[in-house]
């Protein structure tokens, strides 16, 4: 996506975050925090605000022909992921690929616009519920998907398009839960976003297992590979 200057965002705000005692541990504190959420802003050429706001909400802008819309809303009244957002950071030369910024899951916020003219910076406000991350030089993020089949077996068993690296320790102070996988969910026909599964999910060299999805559900991974 062209005409992006800049993605950033702020540490976590939490839902709830408290002090408890140790059972046993005498007076030895542990803080608890639950519930983050992440929120941040994509700064944008203001002549490419409605564009890359449209790209966001997959729709295509313009008149040309009749699957076109005329119109972006500047309202955002629901709170489903809409985004996966990809940042490269390269060296000086344009090509080298030092790492990426992503962002899984975000949300965009409601939108204010003050200067029509190009080459001033917009702002588009965004939150996520999932921890963003920074991914490797020479790795890139994939995201696979397929109709869950409901074969009955106790593993349904898709073969991945490329083979996923390990991204992190799955730990219950993050929010990873296979070693090689961003996420894995499945959306069913009449949804409007996919559920994330934290357990029955098997990664192999190249495949994914899942503990028999609903057929008909959409089957949806998210890892990365090395940069070929």
């Amino acid at each position: 996506m062209t005409n992006v200057v800049a993605v950033e965002w702020g540490e976590p705000s939490w839902d709830e975050e408290t002090d408890i005692l140790q059972q046993g541990a005498g007076d030895l504190k542990t803080h608890i925090k639950h519930g983050p959420r992440w929120d941040g802003t994509i700064t944008v050429l203001s002549g490419s605000f409605g564009e890359v706001v449209a790209k966001i909400q997959g729709i295509t802008w313009g008149t040309t022909s009749a699957t076109q819309y005329g119109a972006i809303s500047m309202r955002m009244d629901n709170d489903y992921p809409q985004v996966i957002w990809e940042a490269v950071c390269r060296d000086d030369d344009n090509k080298t690929h030092l790492f990426s910024a992503c962002v899984q899951d975000m949300i965009i916020d409601d939108l204010s616009f003050s200067n029509p003219m190009d080459y001033e910076d917009a702002t588009i406000p965004f939150h996520t519920y999932h921890e963003p991350f920074l991914l490797t030089g020479g790795a890139e993020l994939v995201y696979d998907q397929w109709t869950a089949t409901g074969s009955g077996a106790t593993l349904t068993t898709y073969t991945l398009s490329a083979t996923p690296i390990r991204l992190a320790s799955p730990s219950i102070d993050n929010d990873w839960y296979w070693s090689k996988l961003v996420y894995a969910k499945t959306k069913s026909s009449s949804a409007s976003t996919g559920t994330r599964w934290v357990e029955d999910v098997t990664v192999a060299t190249t495949t994914v297992a899942l503990a028999t999805p609903t057929a008909g559900d959409t089957v949806q991974i998210l890892y990365a590979k090395i940069t070929t």
